[in-house]
């Protein structure tokens, strides 16, 4: 509807041929543009809806044992911890559709295997390749959103397509795990190949870059920088990335066990995580905000403070858990947005600038709480003490790394 008005306003204005032209044309971009923003985040709900997708039934597919739990669970991350930069820097090179294409394909292919396989360590192979499609597509669909001039407002529907995703795995394989294990997975693997056939028609030629409008020798020689420059130039936000993502996952995998509650309730505050996250990444991808050098050591701080304040509530009291795990949630989300506004900014090609952001998400979730575990080993209270330390830490890299700069 508003793309029709926008259209019709446009080729409206001029009784030449010419400027209906203009304005024809103005409409079919639009519209164009439209159809591959929603083809991304229905692949994005698809993907990371799959990469929950066994959760909720880990231990069944692993016959109960814990070890075969970790490398099912753990295969995924380090598939798409290996792909994802390599995938954002191929993107700059190729354009965004070849990778988005090729991880959506991946992703189906995986769903399929996943569905036909019984051994826990095929299983566990899908989910590596699974992985990899999804370090394919996150790091080129981010990418390609980045460059676009709305980029904030589309990042908050990306970003909240991604936890509804979560969210709907967990609450699908769930209920369906009565039927069979792979239900969940079936779902989404019909609906990741929905979005390939969708990309079919709406992501054409080579889809990239679209919004760059510069000196192209100059971008050029940008898209060619060194990693280490493009690390160094943002690393406090990069270091806020790892922090901020793996503290989420601490949480995540540390409460019911220092907290005593149930499967159930452990997958209610999860959601309810996500919830909270997907609230605040609409509500912040729409307000002008204060750029990163409030917003990044503000989220920090009060992750950290709501990190302390587990070691305070009733472990029975699941209405305080519930309120702390949106409370997280929330502020990830707000922080997430405005990390990803600022690295839009940045000189360097946006595959590589994703490429990095991702990978260093995944190596947050992969190892804080892997460290925290082992410190939990010995006292609960002081795996999360640590981890609100490092996140104060994020708070004061932040603000010095901050100084001077203006945005």
């Amino acid at each position: 509807m508003g793309d029709e008005n926008t259209c019709a306003k446009t080729g409206g204005n001029s009784g030449e041929n010419c400027g209906e032209n203009t304005g024809a044309n103005t409409c079919g971009n639009t519209r164009r543009k439209t159809a591959v923003v929603v083809t991304i985040l229905a692949g994005a709900f698809a993907v990371m809806a799959m990469s929950n997708a066994v959760v909720p039934v880990l231990n069944l597919l692993a016959k109960d044992s814990p070890q075969i739990q970790g490398i099912i669970y753990s295969a995924y991350f380090l598939g798409a911890f290996l792909t994802v930069l390599p995938a954002g820097m191929i993107s700059d090179r190729v354009g965004r559709t070849l990778p988005i294409r090729a991880g959506l394909i991946l992703t189906v292919v995986a769903g399929i295997a996943m569905i036909l396989l019984t051994n826990p360590y095929m299983i566990a192979a899908a989910r590596f390749a699974e992985g990899i499609g999804a370090g394919l597509f996150v790091a080129s669909a981010l990418a390609w959103i980045n460059e676009q001039e709305e980029h904030k407002k589309i990042s908050g529907y990306y970003f909240a397509c991604i936890n509804l995703g979560f969210l709907s795995s967990l609450i699908l394989t769930g209920y369906f795990s009565g039927y069979s294990l792979m239900t969940g997975v079936l779902i989404f693997t019909v609906l990741a190949a929905a979005s390939l056939i969708l990309s079919m028609g709406t992501i054409r030629g080579n889809t990239g870059n679209a919004g760059n409008t510069g000196n192209t020798a100059a971008e050029e020689k940008a898209k060619r920088s060194p990693l280490s420059e493009i690390i160094l130039g943002s690393l406090a936000l990069f270091f806020s990335v790892a922090v901020l993502s793996g503290t989420t996952g601490v949480v995540i995998s540390l409460y019911p066990g220092f907290s005593g509650i149930s499967a159930l309730a452990a997958g209610i505050l999860i959601g309810l995580m996500d919830l909270g996250t997907i609230t605040s990444s609409l509500y912040a991808s729409r307000r002008a905000g204060r750029g990163v050098r409030f917003e990044i050591p503000a989220g920090a701080l009060i992750i950290a403070a709501l990190v302390l304040v587990i070691l305070l509530i009733p472990a029975g009291n699941l209405i305080a858990a519930g309120l702390l795990f949106i409370g997280i949630g929330a502020a990830y989300g707000t922080v997430t947005i405005a990390q990803v506004d600022y690295l839009s900014k940045t000189k360097y090609g946006q595959g590589a600038v994703l490429g990095i952001y991702n990978l260093f998400g995944y190596a947050g979730m992969a190892f804080m709480p892997f460290a925290a575990g082992i410190i939990a080993e010995s006292s609960y209270p002081s795996a999360f003490i640590a981890t609100a330390l490092l996140c104060l830490t994020v708070c004061a890299t932040a603000v010095l790394a901050a100084k001077g700069r203006k945005d």
